[in-house]
């Protein structure tokens, strides 16, 4: 994520296409749906589960590690490993990494090992949902994983369903209609957060992550547009959540047309915004990983650099003592 300056507020955005690499994204969108496990797996997995645990799995050091979320759930067929896993770009290496996944999760945990993949990137998406070979009756390999491209689930689709939390996803649907009418479609999106069911703090929350994603496809000038009216309808910037990630280094009310010359003091700002956040983000994870964090690794942690904290947090999965840790 990055912060970006516009005529009259600070807002938080995604970057646009080609200006960060594509598993950030994808780490992006994992972490802003973290809680809401059980509705996407529901939704897209068309499978009803209760989510017990997380769990993990471990690579070589040296492999690079990209986005997923492994989970032990309760579901009406017995225990199963869901692993989810968001993807921005098509990448033909999918299929191999999704069955190195299922191996050494069934391995670990000796169970059933159900994998969603969901891809939302901007082209249709264009890589094998498994992999199959046969050598002779005992030597052959049929493999398989659910994908879905969010690009061609109907924006009704999501509306219709009730899972009220995948709304802040609606602006990353439909994608033929979207690249159409980018305006209004996008109008449509904010339209439908706004009169969804949900109290105002929830609605905030997911009118918030409707724009950061929104980012992804739309220019910031038709996000703007459309999002400022919504968003003081909803008094967005009362919001807890909203002011956490605004309070941190940035200052607030930026008034339109302000000098260049204040343009590097801003960006000195942002970046102690983007690591105060991302610094927060690291210290949930761990205390939530190891229950109660010794307080000599929680003073590392906030005295830690973008790059040791960003590093921490690729390998999250990776860490499971102390030890990892150092």
């Amino acid at each position: 994520m990055l912060f970006c300056v516009n005529s009259a507020k600070i807002k938080l955005v995604m970057p646009m296409a080609g200006d960060l690499p594509a598993d950030k994204y994808d780490l992006t969108i994992k972490e802003l749906f973290t809680g809401s496990e059980e509705e996407l797996i529901s939704f897209f997995g068309r499978l009803r589960a209760n989510v017990l645990r997380y769990l993990n799995v471990e690579f070589p050091k040296l492999e690079v590690k990209r986005s997923d979320l492994i989970l032990e759930c309760r579901t009406e067929t017995g225990p199963v490993a869901v692993h989810l896993e968001f993807q921005s770009a098509n990448d033909k290496e999918i299929p191999f990494r999704m069955l190195r996944y299922a191996t050494e999760l069934h391995s670990k945990y000796k169970l059933p090992v159900y994998q969603l993949l969901i891809y939302f990137g901007d082209r249709e998406l264009n890589t094998d949902d498994g992999l199959a070979y046969r050598f002779n009756s005992q030597n052959y390999l049929e493999y398989r994983f659910r994908a879905v491209d969010l690009g061609n689930i109907t924006h009704e689709e999501i509306k219709n369903s009730a899972c009220y939390s995948l709304y802040a996803l609606l602006p990353l649907t439909d994608r033929k209609r979207r690249k159409r009418a980018e305006e209004q479609f996008l109008k449509e999106c904010a339209a439908d957060i706004a009169q969804a069911p949900l109290d105002l703090e929830n609605k905030r929350k997911a009118l918030l992550r409707a724009e950061i994603f929104a980012g992804l496809f739309f220019e910031e000038q038709i996000i703007e547009t459309v999002f400022r009216e919504v968003e003081n309808m909803l008094n967005l910037e009362e919001s807890a959540g909203y002011r956490r990630i605004f309070e941190k280094g940035m200052e607030k009310g930026m008034e339109k047309g302000m000098e260049k010359g204040m343009e590097k003091g801003m960006e000195k700002g942002m970046e102690k915004g983007r690591q105060e956040t991302l610094r927060e983000n690291v210290l949930k994870l761990l205390h939530r990983k190891f229950k109660k964090l010794p307080a000599q690794y929680t003073e590392k942690i906030k005295t830690a650099d973008e790059y040791t904290l960003g590093l921490i947090l690729d390998h999250i999965f990776e860490i499971n003592t102390i030890a990892d840790l150092d």
